[in-house]
């Protein structure tokens, strides 16, 4: 159903029920732009004149009037000052009217008490289904031509049944679209757009407020635990001395968590233990007359190795040291690892080596004999 099907339906619900008309069917008050009278009432509508704007029908492949308005600056080619409007009035069918909102202003700022008027309209919008000539008070005629409302000379129109404009005026126009002024001149600053103005301010004044309190209390609360904490740990007030501490128990945390972490490595990787071998008891000789006095070194005895001495007869035989396989010895430094392994099958070590290099990446090799030192960074 188009828009005039529609208000012809609406029409004649209101004339067939007159008590439905005090309420739902109430017309704007409309006064012609070419034709106003010496008193304005309020709230009135303003027709302009087809002199005002340009309409043309077209047909769009588009579901919506604001869609078809965006196809008028191809369809009039005009400047870049003219807005657009659109009317539907079947399947896919539009009227759509090209303005330009200066040149109205300055016809509005001409005529008297024009802050009479809120709203303007059309007269393609008021007169496009009116069937007969309307005549106007300069000898000319509104009349319709292939759907587009134009003012013509008397000449070309049939004037045997034309109507006046204040005829025109006083049927029931329902329906009407209209353009609010606030639209058409945003320079103009009115009590309701001031009035918007201000709860729009009121509103993102509250949420700036209400966001500085809650940063507000979200600080104390943080100021709050901070000194707690400060509290508990018993650190000192100054804040040099307090990063200080802080940032070298962090150190110390962090290098317990490294070395826990190599040690875990370390105990993935497949080294073989086994014990070493007992040295066999010493034998106690039986004194001789010959080595009661005077001390005998043992031949055999190497440089920097504790002498191996014969007191007073008896005789110290050298311990037989059969090293075992495995961790010899663990060394940590802070930084690094220092690991001495015992192994002395050369398939075994580089197995090893190969093993450690798969875990750590910094990390060096020495082999002393049968030991492998690994440092790990």
């Amino acid at each position: 159903m188009n828009f005039y099907k529609l208000a012809q339906s609406y029409r004649f619900v209101c004339k067939k029920y007159p008590v439905l008309r005090r309420f739902i069917c109430r017309s704007s008050s409309l006064l012609y732009a070419d034709e106003l009278p010496a008193t304005i009432p309020q709230n009135t509508v303003l027709i302009l004149p087809p002199s005002d704007y340009w309409a043309l029908n077209a047909t769009l492949n588009v579901n919506t009037q604001k869609e078809a308005a965006l196809f008028g600056p191809a369809l009039f080619d005009l400047g870049e000052e003219y807005h657009y409007e659109a009317q539907k009035i079947g399947s896919n069918h539009y009227t759509l009217i090209a303005y330009n909102p200066t040149e109205i202003s300055l016809k509005l700022e001409s005529l008297q008490d024009s802050s009479l008027f809120e709203k303007i309209t059309f007269t393609q919008w008021v007169f496009a289904d009116e069937p007969r000539p309307i005549r106007l008070k300069n000898g000319k005629y509104l009349t319709t031509l292939e759907g587009i409302v134009i003012e013509i000379d008397a000449s070309y129109v049939q004037t045997d049944d034309a109507i006046s404009m204040d005829n025109a005026l006083n049927k029931e126009h329902l329906f009407i679209k209209t353009i609010p002024l606030e639209r058409l001149l945003p320079t103009n600053i009115t009590p309701k757009t001031l009035k918007t103005t201000l709860i729009i301010l009121l509103i993102v004044l509250g949420n700036l407020l209400w966001g500085i309190a809650l940063s507000t209390k979200e600080s104390s609360r943080l100021s709050e635990a901070s000194q707690a904490l400060l509290n508990r740990s018993k650190l000192p007030e100054t804040s040099i001395e307090r990063e200080a501490i802080l940032s070298s128990l962090v150190k110390k945390e962090e290098k317990q968590l490294r070395l826990r972490h190599h040690c875990l490595q370390i105990s993935d990787i497949p080294i073989q233990s086994t014990g070493a071998l007992i040295p066999p008891p010493t034998v106690e000789n039986t004194p001789s007359p010959t080595a009661m006095e005077g001390v005998v070194l043992i031949p055999g005895s190497k440089p920097g190795e504790p002498n191996r001495l014969l007191v007073g007869g008896s005789s110290s035989a050298p311990a037989i040291a059969l090293q075992g396989k495995g961790i010899e010895e663990f060394i940590y430094d802070g930084n690094s690892i220092k690991l001495v392994l015992n192994e002395s099958d050369l398939d075994a070590k580089d197995k090893l080596k190969k093993a450690f290099r798969k875990k750590f990446k910094k990390i060096k090799f020495s082999e002393h004999g049968n030991q492998l030192e690994v440092r790990i960074q």
